[in-house]
């Protein structure tokens, strides 16, 4: 950050959190593939976590942050700041489905069913500043959680494209696409900390429950193998959450941002 307020190429520097390769998980159940209809019921599972941290010219982004440190003598920059961020990941769904074979290589299988999922993401920050003349120090904790649940209808279609058969095995293309739309329900709260010598004085930013919908995709791209009993199938899955973090920033506002989980994705079932 450019401090010089009489600057005229001010500027600040924004910094944005990545976040690494970690597995999760996908359990559950279902009637085997070969019968017409079928039902399908699974739980998905994901947790991920990242941090960061900054010095030198440092100003928080987040809205409490900015309220709280205006309210209370304090610097226009902070010497150094942290950042730690969590995403709790938690889906439930419902399949019913029947299958069609237009040409022998060729299966399409529409689906219609339940879509249900918890998501929190917590983002906690701590930013500080040494007052050298005095010396004294000044740290200000912001703690932003984004709450989410709900639940609604499921609609999909899954295709499978047979590359090659053998007496007891064969390989098949698949690609699946789901869309669902659910009734969803965010808590939020921010809520920033200062603390100095002279005590604490924390502030609370009034954020209001939301209630509407939440739009989600999700989609697969793989290869399936199949031999007498066993099944396995790997590939590329994304899911996309459409405006699923709704906290707000001093620059923008509330936001609407999107929240993707994609990467590789195995399954191994056994049907009997």
């Amino acid at each position: 950050m450019n401090t010089n307020r009489s600057s005229t190429d001010q500027f600040v520097a924004f910094k944005t959190l990545d976040y690494h390769f970690t597995p999760g998980f996908r359990v559950g159940v279902g009637t085997g593939s070969e019968c017409d209809w079928g039902v399908k019921l699974s739980y998905t599972r994901f947790y991920t976590d990242t941090e960061d941290a900054v010095a030198g010219y440092v100003t928080p982004v987040f809205l409490g942050n900015r309220m709280a440190t205006s309210l209370v003598p304090s610097p226009h920059y902070f010497d150094d700041g942290k950042i730690q961020a969590t995403i709790d990941y938690n889906v439930l769904d419902l399949d019913f489905g029947k299958s069609f074979r237009p040409s022998e290589s060729l299966q399409l299988r529409p689906v219609l069913g339940l879509k249900g999922a918890w998501i929190n993401q917590n983002f906690d920050a701590e930013f500080r500043y040494m007052y050298s003349s005095i010396l004294q120090r000044i740290t200000s904790d912001e703690h932003i959680k984004n709450s989410f649940w709900g639940i609604g209808p499921k609609l999909g279609i899954e295709n499978s494209l047979n590359l090659w058969s053998g007496e007891k095995c064969r390989i098949d293309l698949t690609l699946n696409f789901y869309t669902a739309y659910l009734l969803g329900f965010w808590a939020i709260s921010d809520v920033t900390t200062n603390a100095s010598i002279l005590g604490e004085s924390p502030y609370n930013i009034p954020i209001n429950d939301r209630h509407f919908g939440a739009l989600t995709f999700q989609a697969m791209i793989g290869v399936n193998l199949n031999c007498r009993h066993w099944n396995v199938t790997a590939g590329y899955e994304i899911n996309d959450w459409l405006n699923q973090c709704q906290i707000f920033d001093d620059a923008t506002g509330p936001h609407n941002n999107d929240l993707i989980v994609q990467g590789l994705s195995v399954r191994v079932s056994y049907g009997y």
